[in-house]
């Protein structure tokens, strides 16, 4: 230890200060003879002492007298450079400054030097040292024998690199031919060093070496940067026996080392070893300094190390053994965007002689709740022609678990088997076999290689086959730098069922990782044949269970495609799910979308309820609950499923699709009873379009609906097209059974906020207006056309248009519980050439018409009230109608015109009322037509100054020309009628009856007319 240089004071007592001893209380009387002899003997060994303390006092002053005065002091710094240079063991250029002996702890008289200076062959500067002190043997030394017991150095700064191979590869010398490191040679160098550190502090010679503030600058290639001694100890503790300690700075972070050695002094080999070595944790450490080495980036941390070694060179059969215990805790890596991995390490290791391997005894990784924990062996392979030289590993594990900290799923217990080699000339790991079995058949299997450069992240070839494995168990082996995003997707949304067949794929190129480009879908991919699963898709939409499909994905893209599920909903209804796809593209982005595609197949209510979630919740616009619907339904979904936590899904895409039959509603949508309704339905963000062939209020009918759920949708549309038989219209609206017989279609299109607009088709059908005596027969095309207006029980019908080839029918009508109550025709032409106006108001069962015009023909009107009673009156049913009517000109048969007709008519069912008609001839004469009934009975007045334009306009008789005629006929109400017709003054013009009568015999004569007055009489 160090001491000041004495300082001697000479110390003077006064004559008073002086004690007489006989006064003092060890004075007494003659002792007793024994007692004499005692105390002579203490006296004797008194002086002895004090012999010896002066001898001592002497020799520390003759120590500090030559260490002062400088004389030898050339030979002391021979033997310092001596020293020093004995030490390093290496050829050097030593220079030390001054050199003095000094007292010392240990060994009583040091020799120090300052300022000692060490320089490679080259003249590079490998130590400075502020002080070097050796501790030397007194009586060789007074000799003239300088023998050293110990060394210290002080306050040195030491260039690791300038020394010979300190900046080379150091494990040179334990490569075996092959440039592998060789265990026997790892194992024999080790022992060896030790035994050179025995040799170093043996008993004649230096027995102890200390450091004290020591810094060791290392080269810039390797981890660790600089090392900075505290205090370290080597010291001899007995025959073959060291003893070594230190307490440093390793950049920054603080390390303690002891060690213990022993020597069979006899066989000069190692009988134990045993090191303890332990670094504090990035961080932990009080001590300033560099971290380079503790961080190696922003995040990461290398954390607290403890390291035991022991072991014994070879006795007998017995060979070498050299175990190593290494505890690494608090570790940290940084994986970028991935995040830290906080990392624990535990291994044990045994190097055996002969074996040519390191047995892996023990290696235990830990984070989180995973841990793995393995064993097997390392060492070198051996050479193969052709083959690069390598390192050969084998580690198993029969109790390892697994559970990622991003996994909801328990943690797997599993078994595994890695093995393969490390090229280090090509700088390559390579798992030959990789081997996962999590109990039952279902194994994984694969291969990977990871190609190491100097600049850059390694590249990684990653291969995995799994069969027959639980889905919980490969999402727990999936690799978490393999498509993170698609793992995580998998990790938060497939629970369930079973992996029957997968492969994964990572091929990345040296460099590649983390260079800020996404990997592409050849470098990362993988597909996944999954059974009995149960996958989410987002919002509260509920899962597809017992899910059967593939889920592949490449780079950031997943593709999730299902053949077959089930959709069970918290009511307990459930969707049949199949040919689905799920698409995520780019899930490497902050905002993550997919793209859902599923055909569904269920009982309405259960369709309806899966419609109904967030985020598509197509149910809101319709305003129907999932139990108002009955029917089977199978369909198409499609919609953007946000896969991003805040994400606004007023913006998102999605249509629904679906197919129905016999779709009931149990309450009436828009005033309407819907049911047996088959057909389809698609709904959108914008616009709901609705597509269906069903009952409406018990109507068959076609229904083409366009419902806009947004402002800048699509315009409301409401096209229906009902479907009327005679039954089903006389059932729905039985006041129109007078006028229309046989099947048509009704178009209706309620686009508009008010009015309907309603057309029909009515070729196929008998159209009747009894009081006009008019019919279109079915197959003569015709169309209908009006806007319908509902108020209550009342119907309007405006702008009615009735259009056929012949005729036409322009106006309004007004219904009443679907029976006619009024109409307003501003344009009838039944026949070619009217144009008259007609009027129709009902008052109970009764109708009033009024018709006015230009023109009508009334050649139908004439021929109802021409025929029989039964056939004039079956068109008006049982109903009462009275007509009045004012027409400028109206046609009749044989092309006779009447102008100014005023008619006035009235009957109820098959009973005529009255007839009154005035109207003059196309020959000027005047007409008129009187019909009136009585009790029981009926009488038909007719009288025209031309009797022949009367007949012919009623094709009654064509042949006759001018003349007057007067027409009485009566009957019972509901018979014929008889009576007389007068004509008088008339021509019968080409009469073919005439002819025959003039050339006929007639019975009883033997001549005909002609033949009686011997010529052809002119009947024309």
């Amino acid at each position: 230890m160090d001491q000041e240089d004495p300082q001697h004071e000479k110390i003077r007592f006064r004559r008073d200060e002086i004690t007489d001893l006989a006064k003092l209380p060890s004075a007494c009387s003659v002792p007793p003879l024994g007692r004499a002899v005692v105390r002579r003997r203490f006296r004797v060994l008194g002086r002895v002492f004090a012999g010896l303390c002066a001898l001592v006092l002497l020799a520390a002053a003759g120590v500090y007298v030559l260490g002062a005065s400088g004389i030898g002091t050339e030979r002391l710094r021979a033997e310092a450079e001596t020293a020093i240079e004995k030490l390093a063991g290496i050829d050097v250029n030593v220079t030390v400054g001054a050199a003095r002996l000094t007292l010392d702890g240990s060994s009583f008289i040091a020799l120090q030097v300052n300022d000692v200076s060490l320089k490679a062959a080259d003249g590079k500067p490998m130590a400075d040292i502020g002080r070097v002190r050796f501790g030397m043997r007194l009586l060789p030394l007074l000799s003239g024998d300088v023998r050293l017991t110990s060394a210290r150095f002080s306050n040195a700064h030491i260039v690791v690199a300038a020394m010979p191979s300190g900046g080379g590869d150091w494990t040179t010398a334990l490569r075996n031919e092959n440039g592998l490191v060789d265990p026997e040679k790892v194992s024999a160098a080790a022992f060896a060093s030790v035994n050179d550190a025995l040799d170093t502090v043996r008993e004649d010679s230096i027995r102890q070496i200390d450091l004290h503030n020591v810094e060791f600058e290392l080269p810039d290639t390797g981890l660790v940067k600089r090392v900075t001694v505290t205090s370290a100890t080597v010291a001899q503790t007995g025959t073959g026996r060291m003893q070594f300690s230190y307490d440093a700075d390793v950049d920054g972070r603080h390390a303690t080392l002891t060690a213990t050695a022993t020597r069979d002094a006899t066989a000069r080999r190692i009988a134990s070893l045993d090191a303890n070595i332990e670094i504090e944790g990035a961080g932990n450490s009080g001590v300033g300094g560099s971290t380079e080495a503790a961080t190696a980036a922003d995040g990461a941390r290398l954390g607290s190390i403890a390291l035991k070694l022991s072991g014994s060179e070879a006795s007998g059969d017995r060979p070498s053994r050299l175990a190593a215990s290494l505890s690494l805790t608090g570790s940290v890596l940084d994986l970028d965007e991935r995040g830290l991995l906080p990392v624990d390490v535990e291994a044990d290791a045994t190097l055996m002689a002969g074996s040519n391997k390191i047995s892996v005894d023990r290696l235990l990784i830990k984070n989180g709740r995973s841990s793995f924990d393995f064993a097997g062996s390392i060492g070198p392979k051996p050479a193969a022609a052709g083959e690069e030289p390598a390192y050969r590993y084998d580690l198993t594990s029969d109790g390892s678990t697994l559970a990622p900290s991003e996994s909801p799923e328990p943690a797997l217990q599993f078994l595994a088997r890695i093995a393969g080699v490390y090229q280090p000339k090509s700088r390559k790991l390579v798992a030959e076999q990789i081997g996962v079995r999590s109990g039952g058949s279902g194994e994984v299997l694969g291969a990977a290689t990871v190609a190491f450069v100097d600049n850059g992240p390694p590249g990684v070839s990653l291969s995995l086959n799994v069969h027959d494995m639980p889905v919980s168990h490969v999402k727990q082996l999936w690799p978490w730098f393999s498509a993170r995003n698609a793992r995580l997707w998998v990790l938060g949304n497939l629970f369930g069922g079973t992996v029957t067949d997968a492969n994964l794929q990572f091929q990345v190129a040296p460099g590649r990782l983390h260079n800020g480009v996404p990997l592409t879908g050849d470098e990362v991919f993988g597909r996944f044949q999954i059974e009995g699963s149960r996958f989410d898709t987002a919002g509260r939409i509920p899962p597809v269970r017992d899910a059967v499909g593939v889920v592949a994905f490449h780079g950031n893209d997943v593709d999730i495609a299902l053949s077959s599920g089930s959709v069970y909903m918290p009511s307990g209804r459930t969707v049949a799910a199949s040919g689905g796809a799920l698409t995520i593209k780019n899930a490497n982005r902050p905002i993550v979308v997919g793209g859902l595609d599923i055909d569904v197949a269920g009982e309405a209510p259960a369709i309806a309820e899966l419609a109904s979630y967030e985020p598509i919740n197509a149910m809101r616009h319709v305003g129907l609950a999932p139990e108002d619907l009955s029917g089977t339904v199978t369909g198409h979904v499609r919609a953007d499923i946000p896969l991003t936590k805040g994400m606004d899904t007023s913006k998102l895409d999605w249509l629904v699709s679906l197919d129905y039959q016999d779709l009931s509603l149990a309450k009436p949508f828009e005033d309407q009873t819907v049911t047996g309704a088959d057909g389809s339905i698609t709904v959108g963000p914008k616009q709901a379009v609705i597509s269906a062939e069903a009952k409406l209020n018990g109507i068959p009918a076609e229904l083409d609906l366009v419902e806009p759920l947004a402002d800048d949708g699509p315009a409301r549309s409401r096209k229906v097209t009902l479907i009327l038989d005679d039954k089903t219209r006389n059932a729905s609206m039985p006041g129109l059974s007078d006028l229309l017989s046989g099947t048509i279609k009704v178009a209706i299109d309620k686009s508009g906020e008010d009015a309907q607009q309603v057309s029909a088709d009515l070729t196929n059908a008998r159209l009747d207006i009894p009081w006009a005596g008019w019919s279109k027969g079915a197959g003569i095309p015709a169309k209908v056309a009006f806007n319908m207006a509902k108020s209550g029980s009342t119907t309007t019908l405006s702008d009615f248009a009735l259009d056929g080839k012949s005729f036409s029918i322009d106006g309004n009508v007004t219904l009443v519980n679907g029976a006619l109550s009024a109409a307003r025709f501003s344009k009838v032409a039944l026949n070619r050439g009217d144009d008259v106006a007609v009027s129709v108001k009902r008052a109970g069962k009764s109708y009033a018409v009024d018709v006015s015009g230009a023109s009508l023909d009334a050649r139908s009107l004439i021929k109802q009230f021409t025929s029989d009673v039964d056939t004039a009156t079956k068109g008006a049913g049982s109903n009462a109608i009275s007509v009045s009517a004012d027409v400028a000109s109206l046609t009749g048969f044989h092309d006779e015109v009447l102008s100014n007709l005023k008619l006035e008519y009235s009957a109820a069912g098959s009973r005529v009322n009255g007839l009154n008609v005035t109207a003059a001839a196309s020959s000027g004469a005047p007409i008129t037509i009187n019909n009136t009934t009585s009790e029981g009975g009926r009488m038909l007045r007719v009288k025209s100054a031309d009797a022949g334009a009367i007949l012919r306009f009623l094709n009654v008789y064509e042949h006759m020309e001018g003349g007057a005629i007067t027409l009485s006929l009566s009957g019972a109400a509901d018979g014929p009628m008889k009576g007389q017709v007068d004509a008088r003054n008339f021509y019968v013009v080409n009469e073919p009856k005439l002819a025959s009568i003039v050339s006929t015999t007639p019975a009883g004569d033997t001549r005909s007319l002609n033949e009686a007055v011997k010529g052809n009489i002119d009947t024309s």
